[in-house]
Order: structure tokens, then sequence, then C-alpha cells
């Protein structure tokens, strides 16, 4: 597994120094591949115990941008930058606040400077509950 970088101390989902964030650690278990877990806290709900679309569409951003971060072969972390250029998420089914979740992402296909990837949350049984593409720009 490759080791974990910090690129941003004040990213909302995995800055270190983000008093407000989320503090997710990511693990790269083969190139272009990127994982986190954590169990979501009750106050992103949109309705009754249930997580805010808006908030599983971010996880799965990070995941696939961080997905990009270790897309060498040789499992060590990429030099550059990118940016959501174009996102999709598809909810396959509500997901509880208060219970575990992975988030899993992978790239895709590198054309030049765009970068297509793709993104899974699953629910504590392992169910798919969102799917997301992406197509990220990369800026440096």
């Amino acid at each position: 597994m490759a080791q974990i970088i910090e690129r941003d101390t004040q990213c909302f989902c995995c800055g270190a120094e983000n008093e407000r964030g989320l503090h997710l650690e990511f693990s790269y278990p083969n190139p272009g591949t990127a994982e986190t877990s954590l169990v979501i806290p009750d106050y992103f709900s949109g309705w009754k115990q249930t997580t805010h679309g808006g908030f599983l569409s971010m996880l799965l951003d990070e995941i696939m941008a961080h997905a990009i971060l270790y897309s060498k072969k040789t499992g060590e972390p990429e030099d550059k930058t990118a940016v959501t250029a174009e996102i999709t998420v598809r909810f396959k089914k509500p997901v509880e606040t208060g219970t575990p979740v992975k988030v899993v992402g992978r790239v895709v296909e590198t054309k030049g400077r765009l970068v297509a990837t793709e993104g899974w949350i699953y629910d504590e049984n392992d169910v798919v509950a969102a799917e997301g593409k992406a197509r990220f720009l990369v800026t440096g």
C-alpha cells in the first residue's frame, strides 16, 4: 500500500488542520485507486437520519480526486493537481446517518489533461448506495 500524503491542511474532507473538517484518511491499495471509510455524522442529514445527497456527492468527488494522486503504475504519488470538470452522481438507496460507509474511487482513463474516474459509496452491508463518474482537468 502506498504511503498516505497530505495535500492541503485546510481541505474540508482530508485537511488535518481544518477544525470543522472530516479529517478523512485515505489508503491507496493499487495505483489509481483510493479508499476511505467513515461514519456519517447526524448533522449531515437531509431528511430524518438520511444523509444529504450533496454530502454523498462531495465524498465521491473527493475519493475520485484522491485516486488521481496515485495513478502512476509505480504507486508513487503524482506531482500534479486536478480540478473537477464534470461529475455525475446516481443515488441507488438512502444512506442512514450514524452508520459506517466505505468510499472507493478509481482512475478509468487519462487523455491529455483530462482524467476520467468513477467512484462508489458502499453501505454497512457492502451494498452500493451511490455511484459517481467524473472528469478532472489536470492543472499542475
